[in-house]
């Protein structure tokens, strides 16, 4: 039971995901991001499903190619939800028939996006995940995709505590993610989902700091990088 955001920023060729869930460490399974692909593999997760979505976007194939083929190798692929988005924009998502009580399932595509969810209070938490995505152009792609996360959460999300989430992004090209951020078990009466917030706030001012100024000056502090005004490697 897992709701989440995949998506890209055009801008940037940045892909990522951002999600919360009600059960622990979702983000030891679900997601798979790195070189320009980013896919989520939730519901009855399958990191295998993932991988094999993630090798497949690797070589270009166009996500609705890449569901057609899982699903006919995946002999449980009607207990699955599976997001898949490239940096060049094309994204497609999947949501199995399986129906768990009174709980929603369901996903929304957009443009160079997708939302996705299951156990959820109903769909209108997923039209709030993309509305606010696509309101929210103007701010950083990693602070536009925990917003929409938020957006959810306000709307109802599991109608539960969400013990563990995540945000992990990375850019074109990249072997590694550029933000790698979770919350695997929050603390006793919290919510994840604020716990990845509070973690998001503290860390974003050095993202360009630890994804590659340090690589190549360990002799700057952090706090020394932000004085200088944040420059990159490569200026």
């Amino acid at each position: 039971m897992t709701f989440s955001i995949i998506a890209t920023d055009p801008a940037t060729g940045a892909v990522g995901v951002c999600q919360g869930t009600g059960s622990i460490a979702l983000a030891s399974r679900c997601p798979q991001v790195a070189g320009g692909v980013a896919v989520t593999s939730q519901w009855h997760s399958d990191w295998r499903l993932g991988q094999r979505a993630w090798d497949l976007g690797q070589t270009g194939l166009d996500p609705r190619s890449i569901i057609a083929a899982l699903s006919t190798t995946d002999p449980s692929f009607r207990y699955r939800q599976l997001g898949i988005v490239l940096d060049d924009g094309r994204v497609a998502a999947h949501t199995g028939d399986y129906v768990e009580g009174e709980l929603y399932a369901g996903h929304l595509v957009g443009d160079g996006f997708a939302v996705l969810g299951n156990g959820l209070v109903g769909a209108g938490v997923l039209e709030a995940m993309g509305a606010r995505f696509e309101s929210a152009s103007d701010v950083p792609f990693e602070e536009r995709l925990v917003q929409s996360l938020e957006a959810g959460l306000a709307a109802g999300g599991e109608g539960r505590r969400h013990v563990s989430s995540s945000i992990i992004t990375t850019v074109r090209g990249a072997r590694r993610a550029r933000l790698d951020l979770r919350v695997d078990i929050a603390p006793e009466g919290a919510d994840s989902i604020h716990e990845l917030r509070r973690i998001v706030d503290e860390y974003a001012p050095l993202i360009d700091y630890y994804a590659d100024y340090w690589l190549d000056h360990p002799e700057v502090t952090p706090e020394q990088w932000l004085e200088a005004g944040r420059p990159l490697s490569g200026v």
